[in-house]
């Protein structure tokens, strides 16, 4: 009897391993023999899924994203208004071992996109998706009364997109001063700015 692939959980195991070459060698040493090797199979089953190597980054790119996305759906739905905007954004943060190894396959396919119109294009619609997302849960804050309701939603979400980008960058260079107590506290700052005058 033949054996049966599971041709997603094939390509989902392909992309973990360049999130872990990406970790060891960055995604200039990423090659797709490397890639091979680290998954254990041949350069023509990564041939077989992945016409070309920028098909296979977007791949890896868009399956950390839809697993950080599901992590922040779930933290979403535990937490109303401020606290749920907070759990959100703690989530997209490289506070361990996970998150660091998907915050290294974004940092390195940020480069990567300003050479690429098509990695580019993914790049802008991963951060309006992201935004969007944000810009919801501040409307719901705004609805309770903890945010101030005269400031502009989408506003506040390209303002702490910025924040959450800054503060995972330096996470990633200085994961023990920035530690998970330290970026909430600078989280917390910023998120108390935006409360309602009544709240």
């Amino acid at each position: 009897m033949p054996k049966v692939v599971d041709h997603e959980k094939r390509r989902e195991f392909v992309g973990e391993a360049l999130w872990r070459v990406i970790g060891r060698k960055g995604l200039g040493g990423a090659t797709v023999r490397e890639i091979a090797t680290e998954a254990g199979f041949s350069t023509g089953v990564l041939a077989h899924y992945f016409p070309g190597k920028d098909d296979l980054i977007l791949f890896a790119l868009n399956l950390a994203s839809e697993r950080t996305r599901s992590r922040m759906k779930r933290r979403s739905e535990q937490y109303d208004g401020i606290d749920a905007i907070r759990a959100v954004l703690m989530e997209g943060l490289p506070l361990d071992p996970v998150r660091r190894e998907e915050w290294r396959v974004w940092i390195s396919f940020w480069g990567k996109a300003l050479e690429s119109p098509k990695l580019m294009a993914e790049q802008k619609d991963r951060y309006r998706q992201w935004r969007t997302f944000i810009a919801e849960l501040v409307e719901t804050a705004q609805r309770s009364g903890e945010i101030d309701a005269s400031l502009e939603a989408c506003e506040i979400a390209s303002q702490l997109l910025a924040v959450v980008d800054g503060l995972g960058i330096q996470a990633m260079y200085e994961h023990r001063a920035m530690s998970g107590k330290r970026i909430r506290s600078i989280l917390d700052l910023v998120l108390v700015q935006l409360s309602s005058p009544d709240a």
